[in-house]
């Protein structure tokens, strides 16, 4: 009988997680990062149909008034999808998945813009908030996620169905994404050690996931405010076992030793410890 060559071991998932915020412009963000280094990204932009929500009173949470202290944010125009969609592209390794969570009248705005830069487009996703929000015309209990591929990724459980009901997170900073929903989004498409990127990642509920499930984050918005919390916020996450987190001076750092078009301190980019 013919000797079978001996099995090679997986690689040693890392002991440490590392962690680099930035405050930037999500696509000034995403240009300082080299190409091909991310395994996955999720985000969320304050997409433009938001103003015309607001402006016929169908949204309160981005409003400022007596009950929320909140105030509103820039709003990301429909008309930067596609250098969105390009550096999204660029960064992603071969063979990655994309989320973009939007409302529907995004969702016809987004995904062809999507499909240009390259990405295949599977399907929308949708998340159920559980409870009904604000509207007219039947009030709005459901939120889409878009979900993009580059190159040709499986996902980790075929069995998952295509809708989370997961509820809002109420009294927490606007448009807060359910830590357990992203956790799924993060286990579905991508593996232990790997990098998860969100260019809108207000206080971080993305990285608080990715953390939890062992992942390394970096993470970027241009609210000072939500960059404060995020930093108070992602130490104090509970870990796998064995593993431990910490703040790093720059992306390259948490790319594993990438080397070409490292993230320097400009653009407003800074460390997290600063």
């Amino acid at each position: 009988m013919k000797a079978q060559p001996p099995e090679i071991p997986p690689p040693a998932l890392p002991t440490t997680l590392n962690v680099w915020l930035a405050h930037a412009d999500a696509v000034a963000f995403l240009q300082q990062l080299p190409d091909a280094s991310v395994d996955l990204i999720i985000t969320d932009p304050p997409y433009e149909s938001l103003e015309k929500h607001r402006a016929v009173g169908t949204t309160t949470r981005l409003k400022h008034s007596k009950s929320s202290s909140n105030d509103w944010f820039t709003v990301f125009p429909n008309a930067r999808f596609d250098e969105l969609f390009a550096e999204v592209f660029r960064v992603l390794k071969k063979n990655a998945h994309f989320y973009l969570f939007c409302d529907q009248e995004t969702a016809f705005i987004a995904k062809p813009k999507g499909e240009a830069a390259g990405f295949k487009f599977w399907k929308p996703l949708v998340w159920d908030k559980v409870q009904i929000g604000m509207g007219y015309h039947y009030r709005s209990r459901y939120e889409l996620i878009l979900f993009f591929e580059k190159g040709k990724r499986r996902l980790s459980n075929l069995g998952t169905a295509d809708v989370f009901r997961e509820p809002r997170i109420h009294r927490g900073y606007p448009t807060e994404k359910p830590i357990a929903l992203s956790k799924t989004l993060i286990t579905q498409s991508s593996l232990p050690g790997d990098v998860v990127v969100d260019p809108f990642m207000g206080t971080a509920s993305t990285g608080s996931a990715a953390l939890e499930t062992g992942r390394s984050f970096i993470g970027s918005d241009i609210s000072e405010k939500a960059l404060a919390i995020a930093r108070e916020r992602l130490p104090a996450v509970v870990l796998p076992e064995g593993m431990t987190s910490r703040f790093v001076a720059s992306a390259s750092e948490v790319l594993h030793g990438a080397t070409t078009n490292e993230v320097t301190p400009q653009l407003g980019l800074f460390d997290a410890d600063d």
